[in-house]
């Protein structure tokens, strides 16, 4: 008679880290961990430090001319303006506001915020003003959509410096087909939960600390690299409404308002090349004038016009 030894069962593994590594190393699987909001983010530098701001929003709808901020997260840190490294976080910021009027059920999807939670509630202005002085700089992930809101509710945004974490970073070249922050997120191995002002803020603040996968400088220095540059929003006064397919090709979009094309440039040699394009194929060679709205960091991404003129082609 045979006996059958076998051995004992191995020990059951009770460290997480010991499975996040055993997976992380595997070529199969990637891991992601939850954000853990982090007050130091990188040793100091020796360099002199300038300081940001990252804001967030959630709002009744879309549109800053008659809807109304209900949450506004912010996050004041230090950061290295050589390396573009944010090192420390400063002071956070959140806060409700009712808005006057029931919120709509879609708002309440989207942000979980309900009626009860912002029934008599207002942000705090002087507290908010005073976080943004000696700030040098002011950051959404999308600021086209923040500063309109902010500047209406809070003029001290106004008279600073934006940068947009979506549109400021080439996140293709990096690698990355997505500009969503949760999936930005996801590409940089963690996970939180969105659509809170304030975490949306420290996750974003996470994103900007952590190097980019495929330039590795942090994700911060390419903002920063942008704000000295002008941008260029040209309006095809007038344009034949035969060329309104040409002008779609080109990434024109219609203005309603003003009845007009536009089309925003990053550059003045992008703005020369964009001249000579609509006196050929659009206006096909005849005189016309065109709108040139130029715009630097003060002015982008807000409802304020900037410094506006009128070429004759």
């Amino acid at each position: 008679m045979r006996t059958l030894i076998t051995a004992p069962p191995p020990a059951m593994i009770t460290n997480p880290e010991t499975l996040v590594q055993a997976l992380s190393d595997h070529p199969d699987y990637r891991v992601l961990r939850r954000l853990k909001a982090r007050t130091q983010l990188a040793p100091a530098t020796g360099h002199l430090l300038h300081r940001g701001v990252i804001v967030d929003t959630e709002t009744t709808g879309l549109d800053a001319r008659k809807d109304k901020i209900i949450e506004i997260g912010m996050i004041v840190f230090d950061y290295d303006p050589v390396t573009g490294q944010p090192i420390q976080v400063r002071e956070t910021y959140g806060g409700l506001e009712d808005p006057g009027f029931p919120l709509g059920p879609e708002t309440v999807r989207l942000t979980g915020i309900t009626d009860a939670l912002v029934a008599g509630q207002r942000f705090d202005d002087a507290a908010l003003t005073a976080l943004l002085s000696g700030t040098q700089l002011v950051i959404a992930h999308n600021a086209a959509f923040d500063r309109p809101f902010l500047e209406k509710r809070l003029p001290a945004f106004s008279d600073l410096p934006w940068g947009c974490s979506m549109m400021d970073i080439d996140w293709e070249a990096e690698g990355i087909s997505s500009r969503k922050l949760d999936y930005l997120a996801f590409r940089q191995g963690f996970f939180f939960d969105a659509h809170r002002a304030e975490e949306d803020c420290q996750a974003l603040l996470e994103i900007l600390a952590l190097p980019l996968p495929l330039s590795t400088q942090p994700g911060l220095k390419p903002i920063l690299d942008r704000l000295p540059q002008k941008s260029y929003t040209v309006s095809a006064l007038n344009s034949p409404f035969s060329t309104k397919d040409l002008l779609k090709e080109r990434q024109y979009r219609w203005n309603g308002e003003r009845k007009c094309w536009v089309r925003t440039l990053e550059n003045e040699t992008a703005l020369k090349k964009e001249m000579e394009w609509l006196k050929t194929a659009i206006y096909g060679g005849k005189t016309a004038t065109v709108e040139i709205d130029e715009r630097n960091a003060r002015t982008r991404f807000s409802f304020r016009a900037g410094d506006t003129r009128h070429c004759v082609l």
